[in-house]
C-alpha cells in the first residue's frame, strides 16, 4: 500500500496517495501515518489540516517513528495544531535524537543555548550542536564554524576549525557558510589573504542567489585584491547586484 502510494506521489496523483496511505495507516503502519501526516500538513490530496497533521505525527511518533517525532516536537515547539508547549517539545526532540535525526539535535542546541523551556546551558548547547554537525546537518555545521569563529558558549575561537566546519557546510551548498569562507580569505582573517580563494567562494554564493558577495566580487576586481585590477568586471558584478536588488524589491 505504501508502496502504490510512493508511485502515486510520483505520478502526482495525491488523492490515490491519501487513499492508499490511509489504508495502510488503519492497519497502524508507521510510515504511512508520518506520509499521511505530511499531507494534511501541505494539503496534498486533502485540505490542509494542521491539527489532523499533528494527531498523525502524535499516532507516529508513540509507535517510535523517528521524523514523526522530530515534525512532533516542532508542532509543540512552534505552537502549530496544538498550543506552544515546550517540555512535550524537549521530550520529543530528545526521542528523535536519540534515533539520530540531526535537525532534532540541531533544534535541542538551540533550545539549551537560548534556554526555550530549559535552563541554559552552554555544555549541553555544544554538545547537541556538534552532534548534528557530525551527522551531516549544514545548519548545524555552520554553526559550529560561528562558534569557533566568535568563541561563542565558552569555546576559544579557532578559525582553523571554523574554516573546517564552514568547509564541510559549503559542500552542500550552504550559502551563509560559503560566504563566510568568502569573507575571511578577503579578508585574510585567521588565514593567509587569498582573493582568488575569495573570488571562487564569493562567485559560489552569488549563484545561489547572495547580493552582498556580488558586492565583494566587484570590490575585490576594482582593488585588485591578488588578482589584476578589472573594472570592467567589477561594473559587471555591481550591476548584476543591482539587478538583483531590483528583482527582489519588485517582488
Amino acid at each position: 500500500m505504501i508502496e502504490l502510494a510512493y508511485l502515486y506521489k510520483i505520478m502526482e496523483e495525491y488523492s490515490l496517495v491519501v487513499f492508499w496511505l490511509q489504508k495502510a495507516g488503519k492497519a497502524g503502519n508507521s510510515e504511512a501515518l508520518y506520509q499521511l501526516a505530511n499531507c494534511y500538513y501541505e494539503g496534498l490530496g486533502v485540505e490542509e489540516d494542521v491539527k489532523m497533521a499533528f494527531q498523525l505525527y502524535k499516532k507516529a511518533a508513540k509507535k517510535g517513528h523517528p521524523d514523526a517525532q522530530n515534525n512532533l516536537a516542532d508542532m509543540y515547539l512552534n505552537g502549530e495544531g496544538v498550543p506552544v508547549n515546550y517540555k512535550e517539545a524537549l521530550k520529543w526532540f530528545k526521542e528523535a535524537a536519540k534515533q539520530n535525526v540531526v535537525e532534532a539535535m540541531f533544534t535541542l542546541g538551540i533550545m539549551y543555548e537560548q534556554g526555550i523551556g530549559i535552563n541554559k546551558d552552554e555544555d549541553k548547547a555544544f554538545h547537541h550542536y556538534l552532534k548534528s554537525a557530525q551527522g551531516g546537518y549544514e545548519d548545524a555545521q555552520y554553526r559550529m564554524g560561528s562558534i569557533y569563529l566568535d568563541g561563542l558558549l565558552g569555546v576559544e575561537k579557532n578559525i582553523s576549525k571554523a574554516v573546517e566546519w564552514f568547509e564541510k557546510a559549503a559542500e552542500s551548498h550552504h550559502i551563509d557558510s560559503i560566504y563566510n569562507l568568502g569573507y575571511l580569505y578577503e579578508n585574510g582573517i585567521g588565514v593567509e589573504r587569498n582573493g582568488k580563494k575569495a573570488l571562487y567562494y564569493y562567485k559560489r554564493a552569488s549563484l545561489l542567489g547572495d547580493y552582498q558577495a556580488k558586492l565583494n566580487i566587484a570590490h575585490i576586481y576594482e582593488n585588485g585584491i591578488d588578482v589584476e585590477v578589472d573594472k570592467k568586471a567589477a561594473s559587471r558584478w555591481r550591476e548584476l547586484a543591482r539587478q538583483q536588488m531590483e528583482n527582489e524589491y519588485v517582488q
